[in-house]
């Protein structure tokens, strides 16, 4: 067996994620913490490492041009290193001399993408990305060998991504053990000089700030009304999730109020008889 050292070093919480990784993971990290080189060494590692015989690992991006731009060349450092490792710079891939693969995709085209077969795949910026690449093509492609899926990505309102999370979310606090999910904010991580993140503040606006570096789902629209307000109540906890069926539609009743707060019911009816959610 040949020892091959990967000249990368992970930083304390990137080497918690590698240890915590499951079948299904949402990793939410603010700028610059460094989830490219975290995804691509970890795909590596899968690509050599999967007992399962030719390995199909890959790191799919919004466009074939940020593939190729943010990745491509982390890629090329980190394996450069292995030797027979062969590298195609026209389809963005590098073959390993144990029959593995680490592919750079693309979500431009989710149907371009059919056929393939894969044991790890990992989403850049997920939320910005066609939901068909996962729903229609990758989970499909991942189903005979068992495979895993990462997704990645900084916030940008309540998109698919944020639905993912909160899947995983429900998952974990229900027992599940084929679910990870963490979230990394920059005044948690101190991977960014509080100097530069001050700096941020000013030059960047309350939204941008707390969407870009802390992580906020509910800061996506700029100068939206209730924008402050609901990301308060996030960082205090006090947003909840209650029972409901997604069969059925969700009634509300508003007192807007004048003088005082406004007050909303939420219901559901099942055959005529009512159900209150919250």
């Amino acid at each position: 067996m040949v020892d091959i050292k990967i000249p990368y070093k992970p930083r304390d919480l990137q080497a918690e994620m590698h240890n915590g990784i499951k079948r299904w993971n949402v990793l939410v990290m603010h700028r610059r913490f460094g989830k490219t080189v975290f995804a691509v060494n970890h795909l590596i590692k899968h690509a050599l490492t999967c007992p399962l015989p030719r390995p199909r690992v890959a790191f799919v991006a919004p466009t074939f041009t940020q593939a190729k731009r943010i990745a491509w060349d982390y890629v090329k450092y980190y394996t450069s290193v292995i030797p027979g490792a062969k590298f195609n710079e026209t389809e963005l891939r590098v073959d390993f001399p144990n029959g593995g693969r680490l592919m750079l995709l693309s979500a431009e085209n989710p149907d371009a993408l059919r056929g393939i077969y894969l044991d790890m795949a990992v989403f850049d910026e997920f939320g910005m990305q066609n939901p068909r690449v996962w729903g229609e093509v990758v989970r499909p492609a991942l189903s005979d060998r068992e495979g895993a899926a990462i997704f990645l990505g900084t916030p940008a309102g309540h998109n698919h991504f944020f639905d993912l999370l909160e899947q995983a979310r429900s998952e974990t606090e229900n027992g599940s053990d084929q679910w990870y999910w963490k979230i990394v904010k920059a005044s948690e991580s101190n991977l960014v000089k509080e100097t530069e993140l001050d700096a941020a503040k000013a030059q960047m606006t309350p939204e941008q700030y707390e969407q870009e570096y802390e992580c906020s789902f509910t800061a996506a629209i700029i100068g939206a009304y209730y924008g402050k307000l609901m990301a308060e109540a996030d960082e205090d906890n006090r947003i909840t999730r209650v029972p409901y069926d997604p069969a059925y539609p969700v009634h509300t009743a508003w007192d807007l109020g004048v003088n005082d707060s406004t007050a909303i019911w939420f219901a559901q009816i099942f055959s005529g008889r009512g159900r209150q959610c919250y």
